[in-house]
């Protein structure tokens, strides 16, 4: 399999021209995104009618707005990150692997093809809708903020933070995106913490105080959005806010573990985690009845017994596991994979995984680093 996954596009043609573009977008709408990448390539007009926001509105009104599955990296560290997303091969690509004893799932990653891309980090990049915000870039101190639109594939840029941090760790709640960071204490050489606000339909900052302030010894990251209220880990300790209330509390107990966890992820107001044990990876999910981690079961002959680097996603009620194979392949590149798992709640306090695939959906370089996993609605 070629890293990264690139489709032979199609001699161009005339695309069906005895039909209207509105009859064209009615019945494309209908299908999943999933496909998009390869219809992508059936022509120039058929590429730009897939952008086009008159597909998307269809989309919505037809109530098939699905979750679609993003992976940011850099290929190359000196370079600018490439983009891919979760899709499905076309046939003849599938036709090729059946002789394989593991029949392939036929889900790849599909380059992204983004004019313009823009410096990212892992714990400034949010999903809200069918956009991803990028809070600040990866040369700091920064207060830019821009906007990925995930139908057209592009970028463009948003209100700019009322100030310039540091470091920044960014959340979803309720169509808010809640940024924690760092940011010069006048004119010393300490830190202060900041909590700012952006209203995502308003498109406005709004300033939140927060009482832990503290040097730069403390600074905030790993934040989590879970029981409507906003958690956000330091070195030394979590507070959570209660928007509704406007309240801050310090949080004591086992939860705050989730900062040394390799990624977490909310899925239906349940906080999940992933991380390496003498055993090897272990998912487990927070009891919060009960204040304790318990263990997500069924996974353990369902997985390989140690995922390298994973990184988790919400995908619409599931979770979404990538991570890098431990051996080196074909001597200079890795293999991603990917994992699409179910949950179900079961008696005596327990929720059991069930993966429904995992498959090498992307072959990268050895010095690739692994950004993040976004999940958009589109």
């Amino acid at each position: 399999m070629s890293s990264p996954e690139k489709f032979s596009p199609a001699p161009e043609s005339n695309s069906n021209p005895s039909l209207p573009d509105a009859l064209i977008i009615s019945c494309i709408a209908r299908v999943s995104r999933l496909y998009y990448p390869i219809l992508s390539f059936v022509s120039k007009s058929f590429r730009s009618l897939l952008a086009s926001p008159e597909l998307y509105k269809e989309r919505s009104l037809l109530n098939r707005t699905e979750g679609c599955l993003y992976v940011c990296l850099y290929l190359n560290p000196f370079e600018s990150p490439s983009w891919f997303t979760l899709c499905l091969k076309p046939d003849q690509a599938l036709s090729s692997e059946t002789s394989n004893k593991k029949k392939s799932s036929g889900y790849v990653l599909a380059t992204v093809s983004i004019p313009h891309p823009r410096l990212v980090q892992r714990s400034s990049l949010v999903a809200v809708g069918s956009n991803i915000y990028n809070i600040g870039r990866s040369i700091s101190p920064y207060s830019s903020v821009s906007i990925f639109d995930c139908r057209s594939h592009t970028w463009r840029e948003a209100p700019s933070l009322p100030v310039e941090l540091v470091e920044v760790s960014a959340g979803v709640l309720d169509g808010k995106i809640y940024v924690a960071g760092s940011c010069k204490d006048g004119d010393s050489l300490n830190l202060k913490n900041t909590f700012e606000v952006f209203d995502t339909k308003t498109q406005v900052w709004d300033h939140v105080p927060i009482p832990y302030n503290e040097t730069k010894h403390n600074i905030y990251s790993k934040s989590l959005c879970i029981d409507e209220k906003w958690y956000v880990g330091a070195k030394r300790k979590v507070v959570s806010y209660n928007p509704k209330k406007g309240i801050w509390d310090l949080v004591e107990s086992e939860m705050c573990s989730y900062k040394s966890s390799y990624d977490y992820c909310e899925i239906e107001n349940v906080l999940y985690s992933v991380e390496k044990t003498w055993r090897g990876t272990v998912f487990r999910w927070y009891d919060t009845e009960l204040g304790r981690w318990r263990k997500l079961e069924g996974l353990v002959e369902q997985l390989p017994i140690i995922l390298a680097c994973p990184r988790l996603a919400n995908f619409g009620g599931k979770m979404a596991v990538l991570w890098k194979e431990n051996m080196t392949y074909s001597g200079s590149n890795k293999m991603l994979w990917c994992a699409v798992i179910t949950l179900e709640r079961r008696k005596k306090r327990e929720i059991w995984g069930k993966v429904e695939w995992f498959d090498h959906v992307l072959t990268v370089p050895l010095t690739y680093v692994f950004e993040n996993v976004l999940v958009a609605t589109i």
